[in-house]
C-alpha cells in the first residue's frame, strides 16, 4: 500500500533503501538477539553493561548501514536527475529510520532475553522469533511515515533545513557510540568483528533493492509479495542459526543431531505463506494465475532449503576462518541472502510466465 504514498511515487530510490532498511533487522536486531542468548546462557553477571555496550554498538552500526544504503541510493538518484531537496529527504529518511529501528527492536530484544533468563527460559526460542516477526512491519512504517513527514514538508528552504540537521545529528552520534562499545568488554569482540558481516549483508540487500527498483516499473503488483517471501525464508534459516551459534558457542560443536528443527522449520514454509496470502488477499485483493502460486511456493521452498544448508555451514565454516564468532557472521548473511534468493528467483519465475503468457496483473 505504502508503495502509491507521493513519497515513493516521486523519490523512487526509495525502493532502493527498502531491502537495506528491512535488513537491519537480520543485520542488528536478530543479531543482537543470537549475541544476548548465548550470554544469558553462559550466565550474565553484568546485564545491564551488558545491554548498554550492545545497545551502543547496534545504534553505530544502524546509522552507518543507514547512512551507506542512502549512499548507493543517492547515486542511483543522481543518475535519473533528483534533486538536491530529494537526495536530503532520502538520506535523512535512510539515518532517522536506521537509528528509530535499532532503539525499537535492540530495545525490546534486550527486554525479551533479560525478563526469558529470569524465568528460566531459553531466549533463543523467543527472542529471534519475535525480531522475526516485528522487525519489517516496524522497519517499513517507520520509513514509509518518516520518508512522507519530511517529504511533504511545503517550504524547499525548510525542507533542506531540517533534513541537514537530521543528518548530521546522527553522523556526530556515531563517534562517541563506538568508543563506548569499544571500552565496554562485552561489546568489543563485536567491535572487531562486526563490521564484515553487517557491511556485506547491507550490500547484498541494496543489490536486491535495484532489482526491486525494477520490479516497481514492469510487474508493481510483484512488490507486494516481495516482503512476504522474503520476510518468511530469512527468518526461518535466522531462528536455525541462531540456536546452532548458541551450541557451538558452548559446546564448541555444531549441532547436526538438529536436523529435525531445519526439517520442521522448512514444513513451516507452506502453512506461514499461506496465512499471510490469505490475510493479503482479503485486505489488498490481487488476481493472479494459479501458475503464479505453484511458482511463488516452489521459490519459496527452494529459498529455505538453501538458507537452512547455508545455516550449518556459516556456523560450521565462521570458526575456522580466523576464530570467527557465528552468532556475528551466520544472521546477517543469511537474513541479506534470503532477499536475494527470494526476490531474483521470484522475479525470475514471474518473467518465465509472462513470456509463456500465464502471468497477468489487474
Amino acid at each position: 500500500e505504502v508503495q502509491h504514498w507521493s513519497v515513493f511515487t516521486t523519490i523512487s530510490e526509495l525502493f532502493v533503501l527498502v531491502p537495506a532498511l528491512l535488513g537491519l533487522k537480520g543485520n542488528l536486531a536478530m543479531t543482537l538477539a543470537s549475541r544476548l542468548s548465548t550470554e544469558a546462557h553462559r550466565g550474565i553477571t553484568s546485564p545491564w553493561k551488558v545491554v548498554a555496550g550492545y545497545l551502543a554498538l547496534d545504534q553505530a552500526q544502524a546509522l552507518i548501514i543507514g547512512i551507506l544504503a542512502a549512499g548507493i541510493a543517492i547515486i542511483t538518484g543522481l543518475a535519473n536527475g533528483t534533486s538536491l531537496a530529494n537526495i536530503l529527504v532520502l538520506t535523512a529518511t535512510g539515518v532517522l529510520t536506521a537509528s528509530l529501528v535499532s532503539i525499537v527492536l535492540g530495545g525490546l530484544m534486550c527486554a525479551i532475553v533479560l525478563i526469558s533468563s529470569h524465568y528460566n527460559c531459553n531466549p533463543d526460542n523467543i527472542a529471534t522469533p519475535i525480531a522475526a516477526s516485528l522487525g519489517d512491519s516496524i522497519t517499513l512504517a517507520i520509513l514509509s511515515v518518516s520518508g512522507q513527514c519530511l517529504f511533504i514538508i511545503p517550504d524547499t528552504n525548510t525542507q533542506i533545513a531540517i533534513c541537514t540537521t537530521i543528518i548530521t545529528f546522527f553522523l556526530a552520534l556515531i563517534t562517541p557510540l563506538l568508543y563506548y562499545s569499544w571500552n565496554n568488554r562485552y561489546a568489543r569482540p563485536a567491535v572487531l568483528q562486526g563490521w564484515g558481516p553487517v557491511l556485506l549483508a547491507m550490500l547484498i540487500s541494496s543489490g536486491v533493492g535495484v532489482i526491486m527498483s525494477k520490479v516497481a516499473e514492469r510487474f508493481p503488483t510483484l512488490l507486494a509479495f516481495l516482503p512476504i517471501i522474503n520476510g518468511i525464508g530469512g527468518n526461518l534459516a535466522a531462528i536455525q542459526a541462531s540456536r546452532l551459534s548458541t551450541h557451538f558457542n558452548l559446546t564448541g560443536q555444531t549441532d547436526f543431531g538438529d536436523f529435525k528443527t531445519s526439517v520442521f522449520l522448512l514444513l513451516l514454509v507452506y502453512p506461514g505463506h499461506a496465512v499471510f496470502l490469505g490475510a493479503k488477499q482479503l485486505l489488498y485483493p490481487t488476481h493472479l494465475t494459479a501458475a503464479f502460486y505453484i511458482a511463488f511456493f516452489a521459490t519459496a521452498t527452494a529459498q529455505v532449503m538453501i538458507l537452512l544448508g547455508m545455516a550449518y555451514l556459516l556456523v560450521m565454516v565462521s570458526p575456522h576462518i580466523r576464530n570467527l564468532d557465528p552468532d556475528l557472521y551466520s544472521i546477517p548473511l543469511l537474513t541479506a541472502m534470503g532477499d536475494f534468493l527470494g526476490t531474483s528467483l521470484l522475479s525470475l519465475s514471474v518473467v518465465v510466465l509472462d513470456l509463456s503468457g500465464l502471468y497477468t496483473e489487474d
